[in-house]
């Protein structure tokens, strides 16, 4: 397994240091809607850095709706097209689609609709992320979050409804334990997982609480998943707790048999 730390850029430098992988950033980061002339600056900071940004998350700014009856289709697509060239240029390889704020469902509005609406938006950033060499995860978000794809199992039903190649599912344990979610719903994923978060109780770092990492990584083992884990948490001692927990995801990866 490859692990990586979700951050903001001023943290990367200590990503690297602390010997991960890769590193996860917020697209905010490329920012898609100014120009060419405001990007290049975050181009070569980070491209001066040793360590990829091969995972992106928090897809959509949260006023640019998804669902309902304000979805500006135009902007969206001008978005996608911006910022999926521009993380394509940085090296990355997977964007995770959580953005709760985008995609909740307004009050009144419906649910029918709202889902038919969630397809026609992974379809086309499932077209616009194949031209870039990208793949879209699907990031299921517990029920405080978002009123909509709150699990993996109902994750899994968006992919095979966009049924597209570069759309798939992630699985995050932190969402899948705030819903008491069975963790054979990982397994029912197969193929369609393409990318894994974690966080541990209190959604602090992997390895200062009680979640079930080890049954995690016998699940994701019994599919063949060998890619990649970020960890996204809370930290009290960033610094610190970020060596901590690569050393337990690296001592558990090591353990878990395949």
């Amino acid at each position: 397994m490859r692990f990586g730390c979700c951050v903001g850029l001023d943290k990367v430098r200590a990503v690297q240091e602390a010997g991960y992988d890769y590193v996860e950033l917020p697209v905010a980061t490329v920012k898609a809607e100014l120009s060419e002339t405001e990007f290049e600056p975050i181009l070569e900071e980070i491209r001066s850095l040793e360590i990829v940004p091969e995972a992106w998350n928090c897809l959509l700014p949260g006023d640019m709706k998804v669902t309902g009856p304000e979805v500006d289709k135009y902007r969206v697509e001008r978005y996608l097209r911006t910022a999926f060239e521009r993380i394509e240029e940085l090296g990355g390889e997977v964007v995770v689609f959580g953005s709760g704020g985008a995609r909740n469902v307004p009050d009144g509005f419906p649910m029918e609709e709202a889902q038919d609406q969630i397809v026609e938006f992974l379809t086309l950033a499932g077209q616009i992320a194949g031209m870039h060499g990208l793949v879209v995860a699907i990031e299921p978000l517990n029920s405080k979050e978002s009123n909509i794809i709150n699990s993996v199992a109902q994750g899994l039903e968006f992919v095979r409804r966009a049924d597209h190649p570069f759309v798939k599912v992630l699985a995050d344990l932190y969402h899948i334990d705030e819903e008491q979610e069975p963790l054979d719903h990982v397994v029912n994923a197969g193929n369609d997982l393409v990318h894994t978060h974690t966080a541990d109780t209190g959604r602090y770092y992997p390895g200062s609480g009680s979640y079930p990492h080890r049954e995690f990584f016998e699940r994701l083992r019994s599919i063949g998943y060998n890619d990649r884990m970020s960890v996204e948490c809370k930290w009290d001692d960033f610094e610190t707790e970020c060596v901590k927990a690569l050393e337990f995801l690296r001592k558990l990866d090591a353990e878990v048999p395949y």
